[in-house]
């Protein structure tokens, strides 16, 4: 039987964020540009004999890592499928209003990301 090599991974900060700017929004997908990534260490801890002999070279290696993920996700430029397109339904009575937002245009409020447009009601 082979020696476990297990290592627990922890990483600085320990939730890395990504950072993301709202680049196009339509009735389906909110697009993205990803533009930040805050990981600045990867570390692994060994949890077994073996694997603490190997912890050095294994974190010589993990010190490139942040790099390498930064590199690999910063530009990258997702959509994001919306459930439905954005607005509400109003019960009024018996009837439903539905209140949609046509032509939507995509802004910055501060650091709050702000989506305006005409109100189309149906």
């Amino acid at each position: 039987m082979a020696a476990p090599i297990e290592f627990e991974v922890t990483y600085e900060p320990s939730s890395p964020v990504v950072t993301v700017q709202a680049t196009g929004l339509n009735d389906k997908t909110l697009s993205v540009k990803v533009t930040g990534l805050d990981l600045s260490k990867v570390i692994f801890h060994p949890k077994t004999p073996l694997s603490a002999v190997l912890s050095g070279l294994v974190n010589d290696l993990a010190g490139k890592a942040p790099g390498i993920v930064k590199g690999k996700v910063t530009g990258l430029s997702p959509d994001i499928g919306l459930d439905k397109p954005i607005g509400c339904d109003i019960p009024i009575g018996s009837s439903t209003v539905h209140v949609g937002l046509a032509s939507p245009e995509l802004a910055a409020h501060g650091d709050m990301l702000m989506i305006s447009g005409t109100a189309d009601v149906s």
